[in-house]
């Protein structure tokens, strides 16, 4: 029997502060929760942890992870393909590009939603700005994503996913940071010269 109450009342609070550094330690958190889970749920864990890892985020992947029997790894990953095919389409239109061979999976009624929001964001000049600004769009979504949900695998799951920003942005000053942001975006550029999202 999953133990969910237990471990959800043991979970730390979390806030959408990404702009001071720390101590945080996404890893500690995550070995505490994973000893307390069932082996299927911690497949589950996997699965999100798995994204951290930009260079396995191909099509095949997010089919994949379309498949999974956790509701909230389906539609992490499908708000995250939403989010990365936004981007190469807004960096398309500014490098003068088609960006239909760039865009992973088929787009829907709710990517043309979220467009003018994630546009918004996209033009954001300095570039710690713009991450806060995805990461804070990130962790609403993820609220929504738990919202009615109390005591089951999706609470914790969100809570890792939010811990997973946290931790992110806990280990960067903002020089550093900087310069991870400016090699994410060298990277996106770089897909639309040869580089086969597919």
């Amino acid at each position: 029997m999953n133990n969910y109450h237990y471990i959800i009342a043991g979970l730390p609070d979390l806030l959408p502060d990404f702009t001071q550094s720390g101590h945080f330690s996404y890893r500690g958190i995550s070995e505490a929760v994973r000893e307390q889970l069932s082996p299927a749920d911690r497949r589950a864990v996997d699965w999100l942890e798995a994204g951290a890892d930009s260079s396995i985020l191909c099509g095949h992947f997010y089919r994949a992870a379309a498949r999974q029997r956790s509701r909230f790894i389906r539609s992490w990953y499908g708000l995250d393909r939403m989010i990365r095919n936004s981007q190469v389409r807004f960096l398309a239109s500014k490098e003068g590009v088609d960006p239909g061979k760039y865009i992973v999976g088929e787009t829907d009624s709710r990517d043309e939603e979220a467009w003018p929001v994630l546009q918004q964001i996209f033009r954001t000049e300095d570039l710690l700005e713009r991450e806060h600004a995805l990461d804070r769009y990130r962790w609403d979504r993820i609220t929504e994503l738990t919202s009615f949900h109390y005591f089951d695998m999706d609470v914790i799951l969100g809570f890792l996913a939010k811990a997973m920003i946290v931790g992110r942005w806990s280990s960067l000053d903002r020089d550093k940071g900087a310069e991870l942001f400016r090699r994410y975006v060298d990277e996106v550029r770089g897909t639309f010269k040869g580089v086969d999202f597919n």
